[in-house]
């Protein structure tokens, strides 16, 4: 009776985080958007070791060459059937290097360079040199206090929300400082600063232009508190607040200018281990500085977890946030999003994966659109995302593997015109076998 008793107890170990997980990813539909969360000076000197696989000298590498979308995409422009998309051959070359240098145990020096190529086989205009640039320091003052500052330059043609069909080129400027006190226990509180200045150029599909820059380039400047308190072996509780204000640069778009607060709650898991990734939630409050603009209050969030038992890995996230929208009637849109998956490993060398990824996009603002007959109707705008993925990931060496994937993605809309449908097939290469 005990051994089975024991066996009991041991399933329901086992089985009690997956159903949990399921429960939560359930419960939670209505999350959303939130950042990284803090590492200690001390946990981040130690992933720095644990990662680095090239030492020279006092300098750390870590170098990685990544490769995506090597395939066939249906639907380059995300256009409607009836307008008979354009598809082309596409393949995406990124190599990124990592340099750290640790000094003694109180100063950390970081550099990462990621340029990447972005082929289109006939769509050259879609061809695109990317980077990505950041420098970053932390300093350990009296063996309690870190003083950190990162800067980043980006530089990329991308969709940078759900609500873009086109790629876009999006440039990204970002300081960020920090200041925070830790004990032995990594238990820690701080201040975080950050201002962001993001501008897009101009983009121009079949029949239409969007003046991007009119609408979205804008400068965002924020301060958070937070507080971290390790509750297991590595597993940290978490809370994040402050305020954020956003300042419009086109001098048509002023009166979009707008100030949020916003508060989290969460639990960050390992890095390593059978339950991984960051359970985040909040409420954010978007508040126009122009009289009768329609402000956002809810809740917020960006959590995904993974679960190992057995020969599965189990996925559940989901994420909600207001997002600055670029139609001319709506300063944002509300996006939700939640996903499920798994990965079964056939063998050592052979893994099959599926996800399923649900979203909806809603607008505030009542939205003119043209009837059929010609007359004008005004609705709130609300889309429906549905995307299939299904793949296969070969181990090649280490956890290093290549993978193949099909992918299905159609938007459902109420607002005509605006239904879209797009399926791609590829190749790329993971870090995660």
């Amino acid at each position: 009776m005990k051994k089975v008793d024991q066996k009991r107890k041991k399933l329901f170990v086992e089985i009690f985080p997956v159903i949990a997980l399921m429960i939560w990813s359930l419960l939670l539909i209505p999350s959303t958007v939130s950042a990284q969360t803090y590492l200690s000076f001390r946990s981040g000197m130690e992933q720095i070791v644990r990662q680095t696989w090239i030492k020279f000298g006092p300098f750390r590498l870590l170098p990685r060459f990544r490769l995506r979308d090597v395939g066939y995409d249906g639907n380059v422009y995300y256009q409607r059937e009836e307008d008979e998309p354009v598809s082309d051959y596409t393949a995406t070359l990124s190599p990124e290097i990592g340099v750290n240098v640790l000094f003694r145990n109180y100063l950390i020096l970081k550099l990462r360079e990621n340029p990447e190529y972005v082929y289109y086989l006939a769509e050259k205009r879609e061809r695109r040199w990317n980077n990505v640039f950041s420098p970053e320091f932390k300093l350990l003052l009296f063996h309690r206090f870190t003083l950190g500052w990162s800067y980043t330059n980006s530089r990329r043609r991308r969709r940078a929300t759900s609500e873009f069909d086109v790629r876009a080129n999006e440039y990204r400027k970002e300081y960020k400082g920090s200041f925070f006190y830790e004990t032995a226990r990594e238990t820690s509180l701080g201040l975080m600063i950050q201002q962001a200045e993001i501008t897009y150029e101009d983009i121009t599909t079949p029949g239409e232009e969007i003046y991007l820059s009119r609408r979205l380039n804008r400068r965002e400047t924020s301060a958070h508190g937070e507080f971290y308190y390790r509750v297991f072996s590595a597993s940290f509780f978490f809370l994040k607040g402050g305020y954020t204000d956003y300042k419009f640069l086109h001098e048509e778009a002023r009166d979009r200018d707008a100030y949020s607060y916003q508060g989290y709650i969460g639990l960050r898991f390992p890095a390593l281990g059978k339950v991984r990734g960051l359970v985040s939630l909040g409420y954010k409050r978007l508040v126009p500085r122009r009289e009768g603009v329609k402000g956002f209050a809810g809740l917020v969030g960006n959590s995904e977890v993974q679960y190992r038992l057995w020969r599965f890995v189990l996925r559940t996230g989901f994420l909600r946030d207001s997002i600055f929208s670029y139609w001319t009637n709506n300063l944002y849109f509300i996006e939700t999003s939640l996903w499920e998956g798994a990965s079964f490993y056939l063998s050592r060398r052979l893994r099959l994966d599926y996800r399923f990824r649900y979203g909806e996009g809603r607008y505030p603002e009542p939205m003119p659109m043209t009837l059929p007959e010609g007359g004008v109707e005004y609705i709130k705008r609300r889309d429906i995302y549905r995307t299939h993925t299904v793949g296969l990931v070969f181990r090649v060496y280490g956890t290093t593997g290549v993978g193949v994937q099909a992918v299905l993605w159609e938007r459902k809309t109420n607002y005509r015109w605006e239904n879209r449908r797009r399926f791609f097939v590829g190749a790329y290469v993971t870090y995660e076998f």
